[in-house]
């Protein structure tokens, strides 16, 4: 009789404990795979799956939902495996930004990220390469790449933090508020991060400290005023958030945000280093329970004050909004704006206000079939900080449309066609041989792919 009740206690024990592993998988896991809070430019690449990276381990204003593609990866021991390869074909007008600038375009991509298994703590790196190759434009070839590690520590209730990301990208003349920009520009992106959440019952106080260095390069090009040197961008950028949010019930939360930065410019001779620093403080709503109406709102303010050549300062309103609105399993709307201070692309950019609007409708059409659609606005407002010169004012519209056939598990065949018009106010320097470029343009893009994710 006794050794029967050792032994259901002993099952009792296992199956707890199993129950408990599994649990804290699931915690484990669901950190790994929330969207990334998306800002500025380093932030625009940090791997979505990458512990360290998680969208509560940055204060950024930038709230940019992310969608995630789930993958069950390939088990290795203690870890998963997961790689990536696409290769699209397609073709595309005004890649510099300028007439007469069209060509066949040829992109090919591949990746690989690996991530523990683990039932508590978390440890993960990734590697990535894109291609992109233009026939008959070969001077605007260009290679990016990136690579990241970074480790999550479960402290009970508390979680901490630490990733590094280092990646090679380029500059170019069809994105908004590159004012100056032909050829494309290569740069190179440091970011070293670490954040602390502390956890209480419904209130969480998330700490964050990040470090970037910034080196932009020189341009290459065929003719004698393509090639453009940008390394008075270069840059280090030392950024100091805080975060509270606090649960009103399940899936909705009270967010406020506290951020300052400093930023400190590479010296050139001749030249005043334009160093400055900024603040900012904002308050928002995180509302996700419902399931067909969500929103995600957070406004405030931001100011950037120069320390160094005789900048002026910019102080303006901060919002970002994104509403998601789901009235049927086969179809999902999304609203989303943001305005802000961006850091440093361009020139011009150091007092750069970027403002944004955009709907997305992406629609089932039938099993493994989707389409998806948008529409979007962009403007920046680039004051110089340079006297007697004009401020800058880039606006842009968009409209795209895509359709994604899963074909297997692991196979996707994609066809995408977008367009952009952009108008700028004001004359820049010229980049090419046509006197002055203006960036005004129309941009025409329609491609054909096929991608492999396990």
């Amino acid at each position: 009789m006794i050794s029967k009740l050792r032994c259901r206690n002993e099952n009792k024990r296992k199956i707890r404990l199993l129950f408990n592993i599994l649990l804290f998988f699931m915690l484990a896991w669901a950190v790994l795979c929330v969207p990334v809070a998306r800002a500025q430019l380093a932030q625009q690449y940090f791997p979505s799956e990458l512990p360290g990276y998680s969208a509560d381990s940055t204060g950024s204003v930038s709230l940019r939902e992310i969608v995630q593609n789930k993958h069950t990866g390939i088990p290795v021991g203690a870890y998963i495996l997961k790689p990536t390869a696409s290769q699209q074909f397609g073709y595309r007008t005004s890649i510099l930004g300028v007439h007469h600038t069209s060509s066949a375009s040829l992109v090919t991509s591949a990746g690989l990220g690996v991530n523990s298994n683990w039932s508590r703590h978390a440890i993960g790196a990734s590697m990535s390469v894109t291609n992109q190759a233009y026939p008959s434009l070969s001077a605007a070839n260009y290679t990016d790449w990136s690579a990241a590690v970074g480790g999550m520590l479960n402290l009970r209730r508390d979680t901490l933090s630490l990733g590094y990301s280092h990646s090679l990208r380029h500059l170019s003349a069809t994105d908004l508020g590159n004012f100056g920009v032909g050829y494309p520009v290569p740069y190179t992106t440091d970011d070293v991060r670490m954040s602390y959440r502390k956890n209480w019952t419904r209130f969480a106080l998330i700490p964050t400290a990040s470090y970037d260095n910034f080196s932009f390069g020189q341009s290459q090009g065929a003719l004698p005023a393509a090639s453009r040197n940008m390394g008075a961008l270069s840059h280090q950028l030392e950024m100091q958030a805080l975060q509270g949010r606090f649960e009103i019930s399940k899936g909705n939360a009270l967010i406020a945000v506290l951020k300052g930065a400093e930023a400190q410019f590479t010296p050139r001779t001749g030249q005043l280093s334009s160093d400055y620093v900024s603040g900012g403080g904002f308050v928002g709503i995180d509302l996700r329970a419902d399931p067909v109406l969500q929103y995600r709102l957070l406004a405030g303010g931001e100011t950037r004050r120069f320390i160094r050549g005789g900048g002026n300062p910019v102080t303006t309103p901060t919002a970002e909004a994104q509403i998601l609105w789901m009235p049927d399993k086969l179809n999902t709307l999304t609203f989303s704006g943001q305005r802000g201070l961006f850091d440093p692309t361009s020139p011009f950019s150091r007092n750069q206000v970027m403002s944004s609007a955009q709907i997305v409708w992406d629609r089932e059409l039938r099993k493994d079939v989707f389409f998806h659609g948008g529409v979007s606005y962009a403007r920046t407002d680039s004051r110089s900080s340079t006297a007697g010169t004009r401020s800058r004012q880039q606006n842009q519209i968009g409209f795209r449309a895509a359709l994604d056939w899963q074909f297997t598990r692991d196979i996707k065949f994609t066809l995408n066609y977008s367009h952009t018009s952009s108008y700028t106010k004001h004359g820049v320097p010229a980049v090419l041989d046509n006197g002055f470029s203006h960036a005004t343009f129309t941009n025409n893009s329609i491609t054909f792919g096929v991608a492999f994710a396990r």
